[in-house]
């Protein structure tokens, strides 16, 4: 089946009612059990799980006909429609309680993100987009920013869980502060990928991240005039993959370092 325009903005609809409700459920919560996942500083929570079972329990009445593939609960059917969930992107600033995490959710049609929205319940920002409807945030309109490269600002990820790729993570972030205004590093890809979609960030990379951390964002990004690819991998939105982002100003500048420290090592 080929979903029309008025029901992608229907789900789209359903989908941001779906995430306030779980992301105000999820700020009321002030105790959590912590528990680890395989991997180096790879937390889950209790809220981690029973805010996906919310959100998933959501989209299969919205629209059952998708699979699903989510952080607690992976492995999906071949299916032409597909869910990626993120139930809390930025566990360990959730654990911290820095407030700087999100609910990330975008429907996937045959590897490309048609719908994506990310929630931060703290802030009450809410980023949404559908393809060809453009990107907003608290419904207004969103776009990447043109800021030159010496000017922009650029965000980046640690792959924590993956630490034999810290060194030419922090290699690339050195090159890449040396020759733009500053760096940031959040602890929350699916709100870094946001951020590049509204401008407030110019580029965002990371080696290694899973589809739930960028299948919502790569809507809004592309939605909002930005370019999202794999650092060198062929894109996909459900392995894991580097990623690489930016305006049109800073992308080919910024995939071209990302990937110069990549060869090299």
């Amino acid at each position: 089946m080929i979903m029309d325009a008025s029901e992608l903005l229907r789900l789209r609809q359903e989908v941001t009612r779906i995430v306030r409700e779980a992301g105000a459920f999820m700020a009321a919560q002030s105790a959590h059990e912590v528990m680890t996942k395989e991997g180096h500083a790879n937390f889950v929570t209790d809220m981690d799980v029973a805010v996906q079972e919310r959100v998933i329990r959501g989209l299969r009445q919205a629209f059952p006909e998708a699979a699903v593939l989510a952080e607690e609960q992976e492995g999906h059917d071949e299916a032409e429609y597909l869910w990626v969930i993120d139930p809390i992107d930025g566990t360990t600033n959730f654990i911290c309680g820095l407030r700087f995490s999100c609910i990330s959710v975008a429907l996937v049609h045959r590897n490309e993100s048609i719908l994506g929205v990310v929630y931060n319940p703290y802030s009450e920002e809410l980023f949404e987009a559908s393809k060809g409807h453009g990107a907003f945030l608290n419904e207004r309109p969103i776009h990447v920013s043109e800021r030159l490269v010496e000017k922009s600002v650029v965000g980046f990820g640690t792959s924590p869980y993956h630490t034999e790729l810290a060194d030419q993570t922090f290699r690339a972030a050195r090159m890449i502060f040396e020759k733009c205004a500053d760096i940031r590093r959040s602890g929350s890809a699916a709100l870094d990928l946001a951020y590049v979609a509204c401008g407030r960030l110019d580029g965002f990379f990371e080696y290694i991240l899973s589809p739930w951390d960028y299948a919502a964002g790569a809507c809004l990004i592309r939605e909002a005039g930005g370019m999202i690819s794999g650092v060198d991998e062929e894109w996909s939105v459900t392995r894991p993959i580097g990623i690489v982002t930016g305006s049109p100003a800073l992308y080919e500048t910024l995939h071209s370092m990302i990937c110069q420290i990549k060869k090299a090592l």
